[in-house]
């Protein structure tokens, strides 16, 4: 039997099985055919890390805080007790109508000389840079009074006293041993331009007054006695005298705008002697 002949009697099977390799072909072509998976574009977002917290019943994750650290964020307190208030040699020592120096005569033991003031070393260094600033500013302030101790007081205090009465010289004048003078920390300033200022009223509207009253806290000095709180400090308004605290207590005492002892330390004050 010839090929034609057989062709002729299978030719359904042959055709069968043509059709079977060709589709077993393609499904082996699409099976093994590499494939490209796209992913899907998902927006960019901000990643929270995350953290468990543990608590007695559960774990609740939630976000983690960063932790922010500020400069400065730390307020220190000022130490209002680092200096004594009622020791007579301490620099914050407070002295009024109230509240005399212990011992009544009390003379400090570092009293020393600069610039024609007699002052204590405590006041020393800031003194002489206060006026080394001023001078440089063109402001040359004089010395009227310093250190004054308790017997020049009575003196002065006594003969005041004889000319105005002693109700009238209370308002103005310290008695001895009730004196800021009598510590060493304090100074009645002069003007060299309007010396016919000096203890009156008007020094304050001297070049040298004005610049103590806006620059003396910069050097440890305060006004002691401005010109609105007579019922505090028990004195007149005196822009001449200025008192030294120390750069610590008048630079706090600037920032908190308090301008008196007495209200800054909450100590008592006022017009009437004990």
């Amino acid at each position: 039997m010839n090929l034609m002949k057989l062709l002729k009697l299978h030719w359904k099977k042959i055709v069968l099985i043509a059709f079977v390799i060709m589709i077993v072909s393609l499904i082996v072509v699409i099976w093994f055919k590499p494939r490209t998976v796209l992913s899907p574009i998902i927006p960019p977002t901000n990643k929270v890390s995350v953290k468990k917290v543990e608590t007695k019943n559960q774990v609740v994750v939630e976000p983690e805080k960063k932790s922010i650290i500020k400069s400065n964020s730390v307020t220190v307190n000022f130490d209002k007790s680092k200096y004594s208030t009622t020791d007579s040699s301490s620099i914050w020592v407070v002295v009024n109508k109230q509240h005399p120096l212990i011992p009544i005569d009390y003379i400090p033991n570092d009293l020393i000389s600069t610039v024609g003031a007699t002052i204590s070393s405590k006041a020393k260094i800031d003194f002489d840079l206060m006026n080394n600033a001023a001078l440089a500013e063109g402001v040359n302030f004089t010395i009227v009074s310093s250190y004054r101790s308790y017997a020049t007081q009575s003196s002065i205090y006594n003969n005041y006293v004889a000319s105005y009465g002693q109700a009238t010289t209370d308002t103005f004048s310290a008695r001895p041993g009730y004196s800021e003078h009598q510590t060493g920390l304090t100074i009645d300033f002069g003007s060299s331009s309007g010396a016919v200022c000096n203890l009156d009223d008007c020094f304050g509207s001297t070049n040298e007054g004005k610049w103590l009253a806006s620059r003396s806290w910069e050097f440890g000095y305060i006004l002691r006695y401005p010109s609105d709180k007579q019922q505090i400090t028990g004195y007149k308004s005196e822009p001449w005298h200025f008192r030294y605290i120390g750069r610590e207590l008048s630079t706090e005492m600037k920032k908190l705008s308090i301008t008196t002892l007495e209200e800054y330390f909450n100590i008592s004050g006022g017009e009437i002697y004990i």
